[in-house]
């Protein structure tokens, strides 16, 4: 599954899809969220196949669409620094990897 489209995270923000103003801003956004979660899970996220050589790697699921839509809203209004919402790490924990 690939990233969300803007016309997603327009809703997901409820800009008026006819509105390209902050369209910019909205892929500033998702790139960041994607990054965000990547970090989160300790893994790369892919919007398609997964290469071989990263055995590691995550294809973005429904769940990880949804986290990232939810931080790219978080990010729309509260553009200081504030704390991501916990809907975001519990959409992302069971995709956790963590290295013992």
């Amino acid at each position: 599954m690939p990233l969300p489209t803007l016309e997603k995270l327009k809703a997901q923000c409820r800009i008026d899809d006819d509105s390209a103003t902050e369209d910019d801003l909205l892929i500033t956004y998702m790139l960041a969220a994607k990054k965000r979660a990547e970090n989160y899970v300790n893994r790369t996220l892919y919007d398609g196949d997964i290469p071989e050589s990263d055995p590691d790697g995550l294809q973005i699921s429904e769940d990880i669409e949804l986290a990232i839509m939810l931080a790219v809203g978080h990010f729309y209004e509260n553009r200081e620094t504030t704390g991501m919402s916990a809907g975001f790490k519990a959409l992302l924990e069971p995709y956790r990897y963590i290295n013992i």
